[in-house]
């Protein structure tokens, strides 16, 4: 009688490597590790249109970084064209500034993955997109000195210039100093265009009436002594 075969003596398992953290994520670029999940924007604004990009990880430390510079040096000169975008823009560069921060804090790529990193170029700061920067800065700056000069800003004791015909002047709000400071304001009347109530202010040799949709005003004027 033939005897039964005896159990294979147990092997104990080998061990295994220690798991890198993040390793259940892999780059949707190039397949490394370490990976994070991130999302990362681009924004083009032309007046009432526009477009957003979104590219969404798992990212490696040098795709997301890569990506990141890209999407936001092009949204630096490309995202400011518009009155929306002009609201848009600084949030999406934020939100990629988080997320930068974040891919920052990541080790460098395993070797050994089924593609090769990116590599992530210039800091954008490095880049002639960063010049960018300046365009919200000189359409503030132009939307400030529009309403300094506009005179239906113009508050009772302030100069204003006037050029042009009598019809139609063009009148710009000005320094007292200045020797275009024809006039000062010695009174304003909002929601009427009649200047024959600037008779009641003391001084006043001449009136400047606006009409702009509903929205009326006189300014009552007098010499600039």
């Amino acid at each position: 009688m033939t005897a039964p075969f005896a159990n294979p003596p147990q092997v104990p398992p080998a061990p295994q490597p220690a798991a890198w953290p993040g390793a259940t994520l892999t780059c949707r670029c190039c397949g490394s590790v370490p990976a994070i999940k991130g999302t990362l924007h681009g924004h083009q604004g032309f007046l009432l249109l526009m477009r957003t990009l979104t590219q969404r990880g798992p990212f490696c430390r040098s795709c997301g970084i890569a990506l990141c510079r890209d999407l936001s040096a092009k949204t630096l000169w490309q995202g400011w064209w518009g009155p929306i975008s002009m609201i848009i823009t600084p949030l999406l560069l934020i939100g990629n500034l988080v997320t930068r921060v974040r891919l920052g804090r990541l080790g460098e790529p395993v070797p050994g993955a089924p593609g090769t990193p990116a590599t992530p170029g210039k800091p954008v700061f490095r880049r002639a997109a960063v010049l960018g920067l300046g365009i919200p800065v000189a359409i503030a700056f132009a939307v400030g000195w529009s309403i300094s000069t506009d005179p239906s800003y113009a508050d009772v004791g302030a100069c204003v210039s006037a050029s042009g015909l009598s019809t139609d002047p063009f009148v710009n709000v000005v320094d007292c100093g200045d020797q275009s400071a024809a006039y000062v304001v010695v009174g304003k009347i909002e929601d009427t265009t009649d200047d024959a109530r600037c008779e009641r202010f003391s001084g006043a040799v001449a009136a400047y009436t606006q009409r702009d949709g509903s929205q009326e005003l006189v300014l009552c004027l007098g010499a600039n002594r």
